[in-house]
Order: structure tokens, then sequence, then C-alpha cells
């Protein structure tokens, strides 16, 4: 009996010590603008409430573009999260959906975020929003474009 209560104990520690394996899932997107973007989200339609930004799925050529400078919202490090035209960039599924609200997805312009502050950019409403919602389906477009065609669904269903 006490051999089977030592291995029992034995095998509760070891097991106890292997870590749980937490994966990330990605969702891409395409920036389907001819411009160079950097895309801050939120859960909420408003650009002052953006807590997370997208991020491009390539390596950056940090010698082609300077970043030193460019400061957005607080807790937003833009340094190498530019999304060049045409490529593809990604966002957290679980951050995207959570609770199955709409992402709300804030497009600055490269130039922009060089020449003017956040609040100059916020006042002057110098960005774009793209809206990710899932349709009856549970797909989502995922080619980001300045003209969102779910923004005026969204906007007639809440209301």
């Amino acid at each position: 009996m006490n051999l089977s209560v030592y291995t029992l104990v034995i095998a509760c520690l070891l097991s106890s010590c292997v870590p749980i394996i937490h994966t990330k899932f990605v969702v891409n997107f395409r920036n389907c603008t001819n411009d160079t973007l950097i895309i801050v989200a939120s859960h909420y339609d408003n650009i002052d409430s953006v807590d997370y930004q997208l991020w491009p799925r390539y390596l950056f050529p940090e010698k082609d573009i300077n970043t030193a400078g460019i400061g957005l919202c607080d807790g937003i490090d833009v340094s190498r999260e530019i999304i060049f035209p045409d490529s593809i960039c990604g966002i957290d599924s679980l951050y995207l959906f959570d609770n199955n609200a709409p992402c709300f997805f804030f497009l600055i312009k490269w130039g922009n975020a060089k020449r003017y502050s956040w609040d100059e950019i916020c006042n002057r409403k110098m960005f774009n929003k793209w809206i990710a919602k899932r349709n009856e389906e549970g797909g989502f477009d995922r080619n980001i474009t300045y003209e969102n065609p779910d923004e005026n669904y969204y906007q007639n269903k809440v209301k």
C-alpha cells in the first residue's frame, strides 16, 4: 500500500512540473489599400480607446524606414509595426472577437504618423475606420480597405 501511495505522490509531483502549452492563433488580414499604414484596434468605436496594434507578418526592413520619434497612443510602440500596401498583417484571435463583439480597426497613414502627434491625428480625424465583424456563417472579410461595406450595416443594427 505504501508503494502505491508513494507512486501516486511522485506521479502527481512530476505532472505538476509539466508546463501547460498555450497556443496563440493569429488571424491574418491583407492591407488592400495603396498606403503604408499603422493599424490600431479597439472593441469600441472610438480611436481614443485603442489598446492593440496589428503587426506585419513579414520581416521588417529596419534600415529602410526610420521610426524614431513616432509616438502614437499610450502603450503602443510603432517601431516595427508598419503595414505595407498589399501585405499581410496579423492580430491575436482571442483579441479579435472577444465576446463576439466587432473589432474596430483604425487605419493611420504612415505619412500622417510621421508628421502629426497622436492628439492631432485624433482631433483632426486623420484616420479611416474598418470594422471586423462576423457574418451569420461566422466568417468575416479579411481584406482591409478604406471602404467598409459592413460599417453602415453595423450602425443600423445597433440603433
